[in-house]
């Protein structure tokens, strides 16, 4: 079901997207689907959670290495695949109805954001970050330059943005 959903989406995008379609493109009753997700937004939010990659947790050494290498994982899901471009009419779907985007944070951020931050609490550690480093506020600056391009400016996110964006950032 959840292959059937990411194939409907890369087709159709996810506008087009319908209960009914996915239950078609399964072989199953729509009711089997209501079973499992309240509707369209929660299928697609957990066929993206379970299919895009998390990537593995980068140790080269180097924070800068680590971070850059994470953040092409990140640029990949969401450039070079057809689901990732489903993304921003997901996230506006779901914005608009109480629990539903913290459902998706829960499912599809988590562990990408885990990932991040044990990256930087090791590049603290390491002493490449300074101590008082807000973690949180150095993930947004890297993911949110990315979906800022990719969303508003229409600027490239190309194989050099990881590079500049960690130097930027001040690694």
């Amino acid at each position: 079901m959840l292959d059937a959903t990411l194939a409907l989406l890369s087709e159709a995008g996810y506008a087009r997207l319908t209960v009914e379609g996915v239950a078609a493109a399964s072989g199953v009753h729509k009711s089997t689907l209501y079973r499992w997700w309240p509707d369209k937004a929660a299928l697609a939010a957990d066929a993206l959670a379970s299919r895009m990659d998390t990537g593995p947790l980068p140790d080269t050494g180097s924070t800068r290495d680590d971070l850059t290498t994470w953040l092409r994982g990140t640029i990949a899901n969401y450039t070079a695949t057809p689901a990732g471009a489903t993304m921003p009419a997901l996230i506006a779907d779901l914005a608009g109805r109480p629990g539903a985007l913290e459902a998706f944070r829960a499912a599809f951020l988590t562990e990408r954001r885990a990932n991040c931050a044990a990256v930087l609490r090791r590049g603290i550690a390491r002493g490449d970050l300074p101590a008082d480093t807000d973690v949180e506020l150095f993930m947004d600056a890297l993911a949110g330059a990315v979906f800022y391009r990719q969303l508003v400016t229409g600027l490239p996110v190309d194989d050099r943005l990881p590079d500049r964006l960690v130097r930027i950032l001040g690694l």
